[in-house]
């Protein structure tokens, strides 16, 4: 496998990041202030209704909808953790009215709330804090057994009275002093919150997870990454300070420069506009259609233009090897949980067949996400699951299409202006100092109304000015440009000076 390159950006209240490999987009996710990550905030909620015969409960934590617990959220996942039995709670021991200390554990998607816990955990670098769980795991990614027995050992010694904590992979990279001081920041850290809970409100934000690069550089082991690139300078000394504490070496570490776009300059935005779209190419001409349904995704492999110089069979089955890696690059890319349906090319050959699952076996393996793939069935389809870790890439980039009545998708406005924003930036550094931007009335309101957006722009570039001109009969995702040097050319009157 090539080694890797990790790009971090922020502009106009997002924060963003992505992942290349061989120069191929293999991660990308990104934030905005309005639509942050809520996994991993505590809040004070208030336990609304509970529903015996389900044992959960909804809980208001001021949140859009009302948030869901349930008693199989109060242990650990077995699934990504070895470790010692502990006795699962069978009742929801809660009533209305009562106040609760709860953590998301799922991110809302459609009109589900997100999904709570009692029990608490903070994420580190080498351990995962559990406050009120006497539970000692290693994490399934560590396969020496006699290392795994090891680290649970000395986790046994570290831990204090009835609180657990389970064992990254990152870990054995680390000294007992160095896990010790983790495991402290975090239990000063449960008191305070704790403190504050008799005071605080219910729906009050008691805690919140680190900024998005932190995370990334946290849950992530840097050793086989070849180059960092960041957008801004504000950005690269608060990446450096984080990859100096986790002692990482990086061969190249680069600044782009902040009055251009990152992603447009560098060719990684049309990988990523790709993501909007239900067809992925193969590099052999092929490519794979992508649908999401209300219960699960279906992939259709298609050999498209690609004939092959060999039989028929060894055709199909190159074919279908090029899918199963590229689709557990796009399930991981997509973020795509849930059931996934595979409809590879049919072969007639048992060993190929084989071969096919095992190769998608092997490919979703390198995925952080829990996968379990089941074998072919005769009609050539493979059915796997991934588990759902918050929104889909596709769900955040696209929208349903106003136009067709919902039966299509449109790239969302915040994509579109960030594209927008990438040519301005363009033209701007060529030394263009007046703009004027034809555009759909909606994305040009909403793009006048992003005050974050409009601030950057002034401030890099504080002498041009900027004209954006509405039209109705125009596509939410065409725009025109006219840039001069000077104001040599004449601004319609419908024209809203940008700054």
């Amino acid at each position: 496998m090539g080694k890797k390159t990790v790009y971090f950006d922020n502009s106009c209240g997002m924060e963003s990041y992505a992942v290349t490999q061989d120069g191929k987009l293999t991660e990308f996710s990104y934030e905005s202030e309005d639509r942050k990550n809520i996994v991993g905030n505590i809040y004070k909620g208030k336990v609304c209704d509970v529903h015996g015969g389900m044992q959960a409960a909804f809980v208001n934590c001021g949140l859009e909808r009302n948030c869901y617990l349930s008693v199989e959220d109060l242990i650990p996942d077995r699934n990504k953790y070895e470790g010692e039995d502990i006795d699962a709670p069978s009742v929801l021991d809660l009533k209305p009215g009562d106040e609760i200390l709860v953590q998301v554990v799922k991110a809302p998607v459609g009109k589900k709330g997100a999904k709570v816990t009692t029990n608490l955990s903070f994420v580190g670098k080498y351990t995962i804090f559990l406050p009120t769980v006497p539970f000692i795991g290693v994490s399934r990614k560590i396969h020496d057994a006699e290392l795994r027995k090891n680290l649970a050992f000395g986790a046994a010694r570290m831990r204090k009275g009835s609180e657990g904590m389970i064992i990254r992979t990152a870990a054995p990279y680390a000294n007992r002093k160095e896990k010790t001081e983790e495991l402290n920041y975090f239990r000063k850290l449960y008191r305070s919150i704790k403190s504050h809970f008799a005071s605080a409100q219910v729906g009050d934000l008691l805690y919140s997870d680190y900024p998005l690069y932190m995370r990334v550089l946290r849950d992530n082991l840097l050793f086989d990454v070849e180059k960092i690139c960041v957008g801004n300078r504000q950005l690269a000394e608060n990446v450096q300070e984080v990859i100096k504490l986790t002692g990482a070496r990086i061969k190249s570490f680069e600044v782009h420069d902040e009055k251009r776009d990152m992603y447009s300059d560098l060719g990684i935005t049309e990988q990523i506009a790709a993501l909007t779209s239900t067809r992925a190419e193969l590099d052999n001409g092929a490519y794979l259609v992508i649908e999401k349904t209300e219960a699960l995704t279906v992939i259709d492999v298609n050999t498209g233009s690609f004939t092959g110089d060999d039989s028929l069979e060894h055709t199909v089955y190159y074919t279908n090897i090029l899918a199963a890696r590229e689709i557990a690059r796009q399930v991981r890319l997509r973020n795509i949980g849930g059931i996934i349906v595979v409809d590879f090319i049919d072969m007639s050959d048992e060993k190929h067949r084989d071969a096919i699952v095992a190769e998608l076996e092997n490919a979703l393996d390198g995925d952080k996400t829990k996968c379990n793939v089941l074998p072919m069935s005769k009609f050539g389809l493979v059915e796997f699951t991934r588990k759902r870790t918050g929104p889909s890439v596709s769900a955040q980039l696209v929208e349903p299409c106003r136009h067709c009545g919902g039966t299509g998708r449109a790239c969302a406005p915040q994509l579109t202006i960030m594209k927008i924003r990438a040519r301005l930036l363009e033209l701007l550094s060529e030394g263009n100092s007046f703009i004027c931007i034809d555009m759909n009335a909606e994305i040009a309101r909403k793009m006048i109304a992003w005050n974050t957006l409009v601030e950057g722009l002034k401030e890099m570039y504080p002498l041009a000015r900027i004209y954006i001109v509405p039209h109705r009969t125009y596509h939410e995702e065409n725009s025109t440009f006219r840039a001069e040097r000077s104001a040599i050319f004449a601004i319609p009157q419908e024209a809203t000076l940008l700054y």
